[in-house]
């Protein structure tokens, strides 16, 4: 757009919704160990784990080769300064016991693991991700999935139309084989649906509203549902918003990136300072509230004065949402042959931290809530369709070069037009089956790392009792005690039931049996209830603390996966 991974032309809106390739490509097709992560994967485990990640130091690689196995290697674990205190991978692994992989406990973590899984992705999905490709040029940052379609002008616009009718030919026809094919799958009417890109807002309302249509016909959509859409400025106006809003959609999120126009046009974005103010405009004449506003922290000559200002008036545009992420350099991108991530004129590491620590200050002191590392909402004005990633819930997706997650298979379109048709045409003929059910269904080490990848994006974190229910005892044990050290220097909090921080020390003492290779979790929760020191009530979440701990999200999540089994392997 203007988006699960996560999605217009701008990153912001591209990193949430294209969450589900990013996890494609990191998660689904990796089979019993967590992926070597290197060159061009470390910025999509950058985006999985912590849009804002302190990027690599090579120095440090050394180390966490002695600390991890080789077959877990993660490159960017890294020293990082976090409350003007540097520490390593290395001296956090160091005095944190984990299990030991040449015990019997190991080798059986995962067994009986399997019947104790309560296996969400077995629910028919409630939400879908619909993907519209068509930007007017790509950003010089920009790596997703899209097609440029230049400039509508009359001599353009007949091409343009004839393009994107036949694309959207091809999305209600996957979307109508799809149905087909799960004739008794017990579908459920939708409560999400989320427009992403490319520029959702380039097509004309009667083509949005024809796969509005179709996904009414086939899946139906709930009365209640969120109807998000990606909009970039200049590609619409008040009449042309209307007839979005009349066709369901309930929620718009703005590609902004920037109110500073040198900084637009440094970054290739196809509209100009104005055209931003003049969508704003837009949207608060329509009367739309559930609306999102995106900015991009950390852009080449971006100075905290810039950014400060950007927050400003990010506060008085008075959107419901702010998504905020930081700048990632990618292969293939025009700005990963004029830059190099950390040097100048991108901003260096610590400055980075700076824009983040600015964004969170000021939009919490305004009243949003940080829920979500790169994500504040005004209460009630969480975006739905997000959570459904993060929670790690199934979800459809339709168009080219998207993914879904059905049946605990995460499976990805083809990137190519040409490739994504003949797909489509495939999965017309082949009712009974598809390309989907090739892929392996996630394996229970896949389950468990994105469980914990994706609840510590989120600032209510890890449901203890939820995870230990799903995946045992030792996985829970060892989670736990992976995260001590992070509490001492105050990266990483727990909670109890009442959302109550535990002191670190009542934490760490219900861990003093820490030598035995699996324990008991139960036991733990148990001394908690009925001992004598229950200040703070029985640990029920650990999260990461804001922001310092979102800040080093990477680290903490890649110590948790190195510690944990690799499936008997």
């Amino acid at each position: 757009m203007s988006s699960s991974c996560h999605l217009t032309s701008s990153l912001a809106s591209h990193l949430h919704p294209r969450l589900a390739a990013v996890l494609a490509d990191t998660l689904a097709r990796r089979r019993g160990s967590v992926p070597q992560i290197h060159g061009s994967r470390q910025s999509q485990f950058r985006r999985v784990c912590g849009v804002l990640s302190l990027r690599p130091r090579t120095r440090v690689d050394s180390e966490l080769r002695k600390i991890l196995p080789a077959r877990r290697q993660m490159v960017f674990v890294h020293e990082s300064a976090v409350n003007g205190r540097s520490f390593s991978a290395g001296a956090l692994a160091g005095s944190v016991p984990s299990l030991n992989p040449n015990s019997s406990n190991f080798s059986d973590s995962y067994t009986g693991v399997q019947e104790l899984i309560v296996d969400s992705t077995l629910i028919a999905p409630t939400s879908a991700y619909i993907h519209i490709p068509f930007c007017r040029r790509r950003c010089f940052y920009c790596d997703f999935t899209i097609v440029a379609v230049g400039e509508r002008t009359d001599r353009t616009a007949d091409h343009q139309d004839s393009v994107m009718a036949n694309y959207v030919d091809l999305v209600c026809n996957e979307i109508a084989a799809t149905a087909a094919k799960r004739r008794n799958g017990g579908n459920l009417p939708l409560e999400t649906v989320f427009f992403g890109g490319g520029t959702p807002s380039l097509l004309s309302v009667p083509l949005f509203t024809r796969i509005i249509n179709e996904l009414k016909v086939h899946f139906q959509i709930s009365e209640t549902a969120e109807i998000a859409m990606e909009m970039d400025p200049g590609t619409f106006d008040e009449d042309k918003l209307k007839g979005f809003l009349d066709c369901g959609v309930s929620r718009v999120s703005l590609g902004v990136q920037s109110f500073q126009a040198v900084l637009l046009s440094a970054c290739g974005r196809a509209h100009g300072l104005q055209e931003v103010y003049d969508a704003v405009s837009a949207i608060h004449s329509s009367g739309l509230r559930n609306w999102s506003l995106d900015l991009i922290a950390s852009l080449p000559n971006q100075k905290m004065e810039d950014w400060e200002h950007s927050l400003q008036e990010t506060l008085n545009a008075g959107p419901a949402h702010v998504s905020v992420y930081d700048l990632q350099i990618e292969e293939g991108t025009l700005f990963n042959q004029w830059y190099k991530a950390g040097e100048s004129p991108l901003p260096s590491d610590d400055r980075s931290a700076e824009f983040y620590r600015r964004a969170s200050l000021r939009l919490r002191e305004a009243g949003y809530e940080h829920y979500e590392v790169s994500n504040y909402a005004k209460p009630g004005f969480e975006c739905r369709h997000n959570l459904v990633y993060w929670e790690n819930r199934p979800y459809f997706a339709f168009g080219l070069g998207s993914t879904s997650y059905v049946e605990g298979r995460r499976f990805s379109r083809p990137k190519k037009m040409r490739e994504y048709s003949k797909y489509v045409s495939h999965l017309e003929v082949n009712s009974e089956s598809s390309k989907a059910e090739e892929y392996p269904v996630n394996s229970v080490e896949d389950r468990i790392l994105d469980t914990v990848m994706l609840s510590l994006r989120l600032a209510r974190g890890l449901n203890l009792q939820e995870f230990q229910q799903s995946f045992g005892s030792s996985i829970t044990s060892t989670v736990c005690c992976k995260l001590i050290d992070y509490m001492r220097i105050g990266l990483v909090e727990a909670l109890d039931n009442g959302r109550r921080v535990i002191p670190v020390d009542q934490f760490i003492k219900h861990y003093n049996n820490q030598s035995k290779e699996a324990y008991d979790y139960k036991n733990m929760n148990s001394r908690l209830v009925n001992g004598t020191n229950t200040r703070g009530g029985k640990p029920s979440y650990v999260r990461l603390t804001d922001p310092e701990g979102f800040l080093v999200s990477n680290e903490v999540i890649s110590s948790i996966f190195s510690a944990l089994p690799s499936g008997g392997n």
